[in-house]
Protein backbone atom coordinates (compact mmCIF):
# COMPACT_ATOMS: atom_id res chain seq x y z
CA UNK A 1 0.00 0.00 0.00
CA UNK A 2 0.86 3.42 -0.21
CA UNK A 3 2.01 3.53 3.41
CA UNK A 4 4.18 1.07 3.27
CA UNK A 5 5.86 2.66 -0.25
CA UNK A 6 6.76 5.67 1.84
CA UNK A 7 7.96 3.96 4.75
CA UNK A 8 10.76 2.49 2.52
CA UNK A 9 10.80 5.89 0.65
CA UNK A 10 11.94 7.25 3.59
CA UNK A 11 14.16 3.94 4.74
CA UNK A 12 15.88 4.22 1.65
CA UNK A 13 16.60 8.02 2.19
CA UNK A 14 17.78 6.88 5.78
CA UNK A 15 20.37 4.35 4.92
CA UNK A 16 21.74 6.72 1.85
CA UNK A 17 22.15 9.80 4.53
CA UNK A 18 23.94 7.18 6.70
CA UNK A 19 26.15 5.74 3.82
CA UNK A 20 27.12 9.18 2.61
CA UNK A 21 27.84 10.78 6.19
CA UNK A 22 31.68 10.14 6.13
CA UNK A 23 33.67 10.18 9.93
CA UNK A 24 37.56 9.96 9.39
CA UNK A 25 39.48 8.76 12.14
CA UNK A 26 43.65 9.16 12.11
CA UNK A 27 44.70 7.61 15.18
CA UNK A 28 48.31 8.03 16.78
CA UNK A 29 50.00 5.43 19.27
CA UNK A 30 50.41 8.14 21.92
CA UNK A 31 46.56 8.19 23.16
CA UNK A 32 45.35 10.75 20.58
CA UNK A 33 42.98 10.77 17.67
CA UNK A 34 42.52 13.34 14.78
CA UNK A 35 38.70 12.51 14.22
CA UNK A 36 36.80 14.02 10.90
CA UNK A 37 33.10 14.14 10.78
CA UNK A 38 31.29 15.28 8.00
CA UNK A 39 27.22 16.71 9.08
CA UNK A 40 24.35 17.70 7.78
CA UNK A 41 21.88 20.34 9.41
CA UNK A 42 18.36 21.32 7.95
CA UNK A 43 17.36 24.94 9.28
CA UNK A 44 14.55 26.23 9.33
CA UNK A 45 15.65 29.74 7.20
CA UNK A 46 18.52 31.35 5.88
CA UNK A 47 20.74 33.91 7.29
CA UNK A 48 22.54 34.51 10.34
CA UNK A 49 21.36 32.17 13.22
CA UNK A 50 22.56 29.77 16.19
CA UNK A 51 24.03 26.18 15.77
CA UNK A 52 24.07 23.64 18.46
CA UNK A 53 26.94 20.77 17.59
CA UNK A 54 26.87 18.06 19.86
CA UNK A 55 28.61 14.85 20.57
CA UNK A 56 31.77 16.02 21.49
CA UNK A 57 34.03 13.20 23.64
CA UNK A 58 34.78 15.11 27.14
CA UNK A 59 38.24 13.94 26.33
CA UNK A 60 38.19 16.46 22.97
CA UNK A 61 40.83 19.26 23.04
CA UNK A 62 38.64 22.36 22.74
CA UNK A 63 41.56 24.25 21.06
CA UNK A 64 41.59 22.00 18.32
CA UNK A 65 37.82 22.29 17.44
CA UNK A 66 37.92 23.01 13.63
CA UNK A 67 35.14 24.12 11.52
CA UNK A 68 34.88 23.82 7.68
CA UNK A 69 31.87 24.45 5.17
CA UNK A 70 31.16 25.87 1.69
CA UNK A 71 27.89 26.74 2.64
CA UNK A 72 28.41 27.61 5.87
CA UNK A 73 29.66 30.67 7.28
CA UNK A 74 31.07 30.59 10.98
CA UNK A 75 31.06 33.67 12.98
CA UNK A 76 31.86 32.36 16.70
CA UNK A 77 31.85 28.92 18.11
CA UNK A 78 31.59 28.68 21.93
CA UNK A 79 32.73 25.30 24.22
CA UNK A 80 30.36 24.36 26.54
CA UNK A 81 30.21 21.90 28.94
CA UNK A 82 27.71 21.36 31.42
CA UNK A 83 26.75 18.17 32.83
CA UNK A 84 24.15 17.04 34.44
CA UNK A 85 24.25 17.59 38.24
CA UNK A 86 22.49 19.04 41.29
CA UNK A 87 24.52 22.58 40.81
CA UNK A 88 23.93 23.05 36.64
CA UNK A 89 20.32 22.15 36.92
CA UNK A 90 20.18 24.60 40.00
CA UNK A 91 21.94 27.28 38.41
CA UNK A 92 19.26 26.91 35.03
CA UNK A 93 16.38 27.55 37.48
CA UNK A 94 17.35 30.51 39.44
CA UNK A 95 14.62 32.83 39.64
CA UNK A 96 12.31 30.15 38.75
CA UNK A 97 9.96 28.17 41.46
CA UNK A 98 11.38 24.56 42.04
CA UNK A 99 9.58 21.47 44.18
CA UNK A 100 11.42 20.97 47.40
CA UNK A 101 10.66 17.51 48.50
CA UNK A 102 11.19 15.20 51.71
CA UNK A 103 10.91 11.43 51.10
CA UNK A 104 10.41 9.02 53.33
CA UNK A 105 12.17 5.33 54.11
CA UNK A 106 10.60 3.60 51.38
CA UNK A 107 10.87 6.29 48.74
CA UNK A 108 7.59 7.96 48.55
CA UNK A 109 6.98 12.02 49.24
CA UNK A 110 6.20 12.93 52.45
CA UNK A 111 6.20 16.70 52.48
CA UNK A 112 6.42 19.04 48.91
CA UNK A 113 6.01 22.76 48.80
CA UNK A 114 7.64 25.30 46.37
CA UNK A 115 10.18 28.08 46.63
CA UNK A 116 11.28 30.51 44.04
CA UNK A 117 15.84 29.95 43.85
CA UNK A 118 16.87 33.27 44.38
CA UNK A 119 20.43 32.45 44.13
CA UNK A 120 22.87 29.91 43.77
CA UNK A 121 26.47 31.46 44.11
CA UNK A 122 27.95 29.68 46.93
CA UNK A 123 25.08 27.63 48.33
CA UNK A 124 20.80 28.03 47.34
CA UNK A 125 18.71 30.54 48.85
CA UNK A 126 14.94 30.23 48.20
CA UNK A 127 12.22 32.55 49.18
CA UNK A 128 9.83 29.73 50.77
CA UNK A 129 6.10 31.71 51.71
CA UNK A 130 7.84 35.01 51.77
CA UNK A 131 10.33 34.20 54.06
CA UNK A 132 14.28 33.71 52.97
CA UNK A 133 15.46 29.97 53.64
CA UNK A 134 19.18 29.74 52.83
CA UNK A 135 20.06 26.14 51.84
CA UNK A 136 16.88 24.70 53.49
CA UNK A 137 16.81 20.62 54.04
CA UNK A 138 14.98 19.49 51.08
CA UNK A 139 15.60 17.42 47.89
CA UNK A 140 14.50 18.94 44.54
CA UNK A 141 12.34 17.50 41.38
CA UNK A 142 12.87 19.44 37.92
CA UNK A 143 9.80 19.02 35.62
CA UNK A 144 12.69 18.33 32.59
CA UNK A 145 16.32 19.05 31.93
CA UNK A 146 16.81 22.57 30.80
CA UNK A 147 18.68 23.31 27.14
CA UNK A 148 21.88 23.78 27.94
CA UNK A 149 23.20 20.67 30.27
CA UNK A 150 24.24 17.59 28.84
CA UNK A 151 26.74 14.87 29.93
CA UNK A 152 28.71 15.88 26.39
CA UNK A 153 30.66 19.06 26.07
CA UNK A 154 28.79 20.87 22.59
CA UNK A 155 29.74 23.94 20.25
CA UNK A 156 26.98 26.64 20.94
CA UNK A 157 27.85 29.13 17.23
CA UNK A 158 26.84 31.52 15.21
CA UNK A 159 26.61 31.22 11.71
CA UNK A 160 25.56 32.43 8.42
CA UNK A 161 24.25 30.03 5.79
CA UNK A 162 23.49 30.31 2.83
CA UNK A 163 21.41 27.38 2.83
CA UNK A 164 18.76 25.84 4.34
CA UNK A 165 20.23 22.56 3.79
CA UNK A 166 23.76 23.39 5.17
CA UNK A 167 26.73 20.25 5.46
CA UNK A 168 30.27 21.16 7.28
CA UNK A 169 32.85 19.60 8.63
CA UNK A 170 33.62 19.12 12.38
CA UNK A 171 37.79 17.79 13.22
CA UNK A 172 39.02 17.67 16.60
CA UNK A 173 41.78 15.82 18.55
CA UNK A 174 40.89 13.76 21.16
CA UNK A 175 42.11 11.90 23.94
CA UNK A 176 40.83 8.58 24.91
CA UNK A 177 41.80 6.28 21.44
CA UNK A 178 44.89 4.65 20.99
CA UNK A 179 46.37 1.51 18.91
CA UNK A 180 48.88 -0.38 19.04
CA UNK A 181 50.16 -3.89 16.55
CA UNK A 182 50.27 -7.59 18.70
CA UNK A 183 51.77 -10.47 17.16
CA UNK A 184 51.20 -14.25 17.97
CA UNK A 185 54.63 -15.98 17.11
CA UNK A 186 53.77 -19.69 16.80
CA UNK A 187 57.67 -21.78 16.81
CA UNK A 188 56.36 -25.20 15.02
CA UNK A 189 59.95 -26.86 14.34
CA UNK A 190 63.64 -25.24 15.06
CA UNK A 191 63.41 -23.12 12.01
CA UNK A 192 59.87 -22.45 10.67
CA UNK A 193 57.06 -20.85 12.35
CA UNK A 194 53.53 -19.55 12.16
CA UNK A 195 52.74 -15.81 12.56
CA UNK A 196 49.36 -13.78 13.26
CA UNK A 197 49.22 -9.48 13.34
CA UNK A 198 46.99 -7.87 14.73
CA UNK A 199 45.89 -4.13 15.35
CA UNK A 200 44.45 -3.49 18.80
CA UNK A 201 42.16 -0.19 18.78
CA UNK A 202 40.46 1.16 21.56
CA UNK A 203 38.22 3.74 21.90
CA UNK A 204 37.61 4.79 25.66
CA UNK A 205 35.17 7.39 25.10
CA UNK A 206 31.34 7.25 25.45
CA UNK A 207 30.87 7.72 21.95
CA UNK A 208 30.41 5.19 18.73
CA UNK A 209 32.18 6.03 15.37
CA UNK A 210 30.54 4.04 13.36
CA UNK A 211 31.76 3.21 9.39
CA UNK A 212 35.05 4.93 10.42
CA UNK A 213 37.61 5.29 7.79
CA UNK A 214 40.62 4.37 9.97
CA UNK A 215 44.44 5.39 9.47
CA UNK A 216 46.96 4.61 12.26
CA UNK A 217 49.89 7.25 13.00
CA UNK A 218 53.08 5.36 13.77
CA UNK A 219 55.49 8.13 14.99
CA UNK A 220 56.42 10.80 18.10
CA UNK A 221 53.81 13.21 17.50
CA UNK A 222 54.33 16.26 19.18
CA UNK A 223 51.23 17.18 20.57
CA UNK A 224 50.95 20.45 22.85
CA UNK A 225 48.93 18.71 25.91
CA UNK A 226 50.53 18.75 29.71
CA UNK A 227 47.54 16.14 30.96
CA UNK A 228 49.40 13.24 29.17
CA UNK A 229 48.38 10.67 27.64
CA UNK A 230 44.76 9.12 29.17
CA UNK A 231 45.47 5.71 31.31
CA UNK A 232 42.71 2.76 29.69
CA UNK A 233 40.56 0.98 31.75
CA UNK A 234 39.58 -2.65 30.98
CA UNK A 235 36.98 -3.42 28.08
CA UNK A 236 35.41 -5.72 26.45
CA UNK A 237 37.51 -6.94 23.48
CA UNK A 238 35.90 -7.95 20.06
CA UNK A 239 38.10 -9.98 17.81
CA UNK A 240 37.68 -9.41 13.93
CA UNK A 241 39.26 -11.23 11.35
CA UNK A 242 38.93 -11.32 7.44
CA UNK A 243 37.73 -14.34 5.90
CA UNK A 244 40.01 -16.81 5.22
CA UNK A 245 42.72 -18.41 6.98
CA UNK A 246 45.33 -16.67 5.21
CA UNK A 247 43.78 -13.93 3.70
CA UNK A 248 44.31 -11.32 5.73
CA UNK A 249 43.91 -7.90 4.54
CA UNK A 250 47.26 -5.75 4.56
CA UNK A 251 47.60 -2.04 5.22
CA UNK A 252 47.75 0.43 2.48
CA UNK A 253 51.39 2.37 3.88
CA UNK A 254 52.69 5.60 3.52
CA UNK A 255 55.05 8.34 5.36
CA UNK A 256 56.27 11.67 5.84
CA UNK A 257 59.53 12.45 7.17
CA UNK A 258 58.23 12.40 10.78
CA UNK A 259 56.15 8.90 11.01
CA UNK A 260 54.70 6.39 8.84
CA UNK A 261 50.58 6.20 7.95
CA UNK A 262 48.87 2.44 7.74
CA UNK A 263 45.59 3.08 6.67
CA UNK A 264 42.92 -0.09 7.04
CA UNK A 265 41.56 -0.82 4.06
CA UNK A 266 37.78 -1.53 4.81
CA UNK A 267 35.83 0.69 7.35
CA UNK A 268 35.14 -0.47 10.92
CA UNK A 269 33.06 0.73 13.81
CA UNK A 270 34.97 1.81 17.37
CA UNK A 271 32.10 1.48 19.61
CA UNK A 272 32.35 3.14 22.99
CA UNK A 273 34.20 1.42 25.90
CA UNK A 274 35.83 -1.24 23.53
CA UNK A 275 38.65 -2.73 22.03
CA UNK A 276 38.51 -4.13 18.66
CA UNK A 277 41.62 -6.91 17.04
CA UNK A 278 41.77 -6.36 13.57
CA UNK A 279 43.99 -8.96 11.62
CA UNK A 280 46.21 -7.81 8.86
CA UNK A 281 48.46 -10.51 8.27
CA UNK A 282 48.67 -14.47 8.86
CA UNK A 283 52.18 -16.44 7.33
CA UNK A 284 52.05 -20.44 7.93
CA UNK A 285 55.69 -20.75 6.89
CA UNK A 286 57.80 -18.69 8.64
CA UNK A 287 61.39 -18.87 8.87
CA UNK A 288 63.41 -17.73 12.24
CA UNK A 289 66.55 -17.78 13.72
CA UNK A 290 67.40 -18.68 17.30
CA UNK A 291 70.17 -16.68 18.38
CA UNK A 292 72.11 -17.32 22.16
CA UNK A 293 73.72 -15.02 23.43
CA UNK A 294 75.94 -13.24 26.87
CA UNK A 295 77.75 -10.46 27.44
CA UNK A 296 80.58 -10.19 29.81
CA UNK A 297 82.76 -7.22 31.23
CA UNK A 298 86.33 -7.03 32.47
CA UNK A 299 85.03 -3.26 32.91
CA UNK A 300 84.04 -3.38 36.29
CA UNK A 301 86.84 -4.66 37.60
CA UNK A 302 89.32 -2.16 39.43
CA UNK A 303 93.06 -2.22 40.16
CA UNK A 304 94.00 -5.75 41.29
CA UNK A 305 91.45 -8.93 41.57
CA UNK A 306 91.93 -12.24 43.24
CA UNK A 307 90.30 -14.77 41.47
CA UNK A 308 86.64 -15.11 40.91
CA UNK A 309 83.83 -17.02 39.30
CA UNK A 310 80.45 -15.63 38.44
CA UNK A 311 77.29 -17.73 36.15
CA UNK A 312 76.45 -15.36 33.20
CA UNK A 313 72.90 -16.04 32.15
CA UNK A 314 72.59 -16.88 28.62
CA UNK A 315 69.80 -14.78 27.03
CA UNK A 316 67.62 -16.04 23.89
CA UNK A 317 66.94 -13.74 20.84
CA UNK A 318 64.56 -14.79 17.53
CA UNK A 319 65.28 -13.08 14.26
CA UNK A 320 63.09 -12.50 11.47
CA UNK A 321 63.34 -10.83 8.26
CA UNK A 322 60.98 -8.30 7.52
CA UNK A 323 59.54 -9.06 4.00
CA UNK A 324 59.52 -12.94 5.26
CA UNK A 325 56.08 -11.62 7.75
CA UNK A 326 54.82 -9.33 4.76
CA UNK A 327 55.76 -7.71 1.93
CA UNK A 328 54.35 -4.18 3.40
CA UNK A 329 55.65 -2.32 6.12
CA UNK A 330 55.53 -3.92 9.79
CA UNK A 331 54.06 -1.71 12.20
CA UNK A 332 56.08 -1.78 15.41
CA UNK A 333 54.51 -3.94 18.44
CA UNK A 334 54.94 -6.66 21.05
CA UNK A 335 55.33 -10.03 19.73
CA UNK A 336 54.35 -12.94 21.75
CA UNK A 337 55.91 -16.21 21.44
CA UNK A 338 54.81 -19.61 21.86
CA UNK A 339 56.06 -23.23 21.27
CA UNK A 340 53.22 -24.72 19.07
CA UNK A 341 53.49 -28.83 19.12
CA UNK A 342 50.33 -30.84 17.75
CA UNK A 343 47.88 -27.98 18.10
CA UNK A 344 48.94 -27.56 21.66
CA UNK A 345 50.52 -24.24 22.89
CA UNK A 346 53.47 -23.32 25.20
CA UNK A 347 54.59 -19.44 26.21
CA UNK A 348 58.10 -18.85 26.17
CA UNK A 349 58.48 -15.14 26.22
CA UNK A 350 57.39 -12.03 24.61
CA UNK A 351 59.58 -9.39 22.91
CA UNK A 352 59.05 -6.16 20.73
CA UNK A 353 60.04 -4.49 17.40
CA UNK A 354 59.89 -0.88 15.87
CA UNK A 355 59.06 -0.44 12.45
CA UNK A 356 60.51 -2.67 9.99
CA UNK A 357 60.27 -3.20 6.47
CA UNK A 358 62.34 -5.28 3.27
CA UNK A 359 65.42 -6.60 4.47
CA UNK A 360 65.22 -5.18 8.16
CA UNK A 361 65.95 -7.97 10.76
CA UNK A 362 63.26 -8.03 13.45
CA UNK A 363 65.32 -8.92 16.93
CA UNK A 364 63.37 -10.22 19.74
CA UNK A 365 64.36 -10.25 23.19
CA UNK A 366 62.38 -13.50 24.77
CA UNK A 367 64.63 -13.68 28.21
CA UNK A 368 66.93 -16.46 29.66
CA UNK A 369 67.26 -20.18 28.75
CA UNK A 370 68.01 -22.54 31.43
CA UNK A 371 69.57 -25.23 29.07
CA UNK A 372 72.79 -23.57 28.52
CA UNK A 373 75.01 -22.54 31.91
CA UNK A 374 78.00 -19.97 31.29
CA UNK A 375 80.75 -19.85 33.87
CA UNK A 376 83.27 -17.13 33.71
CA UNK A 377 86.27 -17.46 35.67
CA UNK A 378 88.75 -13.85 36.39
CA UNK A 379 92.28 -15.92 37.03
CA UNK A 380 94.14 -12.60 37.17
CA UNK A 381 93.43 -8.99 37.13
CA UNK A 382 96.27 -6.52 37.49
CA UNK A 383 96.66 -3.25 36.69
CA UNK A 384 98.67 -0.24 37.79
CA UNK A 385 99.55 3.18 36.10
CA UNK A 386 101.64 2.02 32.96
CA UNK A 387 99.87 -1.44 32.05
CA UNK A 388 97.90 -4.15 32.90
CA UNK A 389 96.65 -7.80 31.92
CA UNK A 390 93.99 -10.12 32.41
CA UNK A 391 93.32 -13.30 32.39
CA UNK A 392 89.99 -15.05 31.93
CA UNK A 393 88.29 -18.77 31.86
CA UNK A 394 84.93 -19.51 30.17
CA UNK A 395 83.03 -22.75 30.33
CA UNK A 396 79.85 -23.17 28.34
CA UNK A 397 77.38 -26.29 29.21
CA UNK A 398 75.08 -27.09 26.86
CA UNK A 399 71.93 -29.79 28.27
CA UNK A 400 70.04 -29.45 25.55
CA UNK A 401 69.60 -32.37 22.93
CA UNK A 402 70.93 -30.39 19.54
CA UNK A 403 74.38 -28.43 19.25
CA UNK A 404 73.99 -24.57 19.53
CA UNK A 405 75.78 -21.42 18.65
CA UNK A 406 76.39 -18.54 21.25
CA UNK A 407 77.15 -15.19 20.50
CA UNK A 408 79.35 -14.10 23.53
CA UNK A 409 80.21 -10.36 23.89
CA UNK A 410 83.11 -9.32 25.84
CA UNK A 411 83.48 -6.16 26.94
CA UNK A 412 86.90 -4.11 27.99
CA UNK A 413 86.96 -0.88 30.71
CA UNK A 414 89.53 0.59 27.87
CA UNK A 415 89.98 0.67 23.92
CA UNK A 416 93.62 0.09 24.38
CA UNK A 417 93.10 -3.55 25.44
CA UNK A 418 94.26 -6.26 23.40
CA UNK A 419 93.78 -9.98 23.40
CA UNK A 420 97.17 -11.63 23.14
CA UNK A 421 96.33 -15.53 23.71
CA UNK A 422 93.61 -17.22 22.72
CA UNK A 423 92.35 -20.25 20.39
CA UNK A 424 89.48 -19.35 19.49
CA UNK A 425 88.27 -16.47 16.58
CA UNK A 426 86.65 -13.16 17.53
CA UNK A 427 85.88 -10.28 16.21
CA UNK A 428 86.62 -7.01 17.42
CA UNK A 429 83.28 -4.95 16.75
CA UNK A 430 84.85 -1.29 18.76
CA UNK A 431 87.74 -0.32 20.98
CA UNK A 432 85.63 -1.60 23.96
CA UNK A 433 83.82 -5.10 22.47
CA UNK A 434 84.70 -8.31 20.90
CA UNK A 435 82.98 -10.72 19.76
CA UNK A 436 83.24 -14.44 19.93
CA UNK A 437 81.17 -17.05 18.32
CA UNK A 438 81.45 -20.56 20.22
CA UNK A 439 79.95 -23.61 18.89
CA UNK A 440 78.98 -26.55 21.64
CA UNK A 441 77.81 -29.89 20.90
CA UNK A 442 74.78 -31.24 22.25
CA UNK A 443 75.21 -32.42 25.83
CA UNK A 444 78.70 -31.26 26.11
CA UNK A 445 80.95 -28.09 27.34
CA UNK A 446 83.56 -26.07 25.86
CA UNK A 447 85.93 -24.31 27.90
CA UNK A 448 87.55 -21.23 26.69
CA UNK A 449 90.42 -19.29 28.00
CA UNK A 450 92.69 -15.86 26.56
CA UNK A 451 94.52 -13.31 27.84
CA UNK A 452 94.83 -9.71 27.22
CA UNK A 453 96.75 -6.84 27.58
CA UNK A 454 96.57 -2.60 28.23
CA UNK A 455 99.87 -0.29 27.66
CA UNK A 456 98.83 3.01 28.99
CA UNK A 457 100.51 6.22 27.45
Amino acid sequence: NNMFILKMILLYILICGVLTAQTTVKIYNQGRALVQEERTKKFTQRGKQSLLIQKIPHAADPSSVNLFSDDIQFLSKEYLYRPISIESLLNANTGKEIELVKYGDDGSITFSTKGKLISNVNTPIFEIDDKIVVNPPYSYRFPEIPDGITDYPYLNCVIDSESKNGSYTLAYITGGIDWEAEYNLYLTSEKTSEIEGWYSIRNDNNLDYKDADVTLVSGAVNFESSGGAPKFKSHRTTAMAFSGDSQSMQPETSHTEEYFLFHLPEKITLAQKSQIRHKFVTENKLPYKTVYHISHSLSRFRRNTPAQTNEIPVFVRLKLIAKDVGNFQIPAGTFKVYEKENGSLTYIGSGSSGIVEDDDIIKLEIGKTQDILCTFTIKGYKINKDSGEAELNAVFDNRKDKPVSIEWIEQFSDGRWEITNTKIKYEQLDAYRALFTVEVSAHSKKEINFKAKIEKE
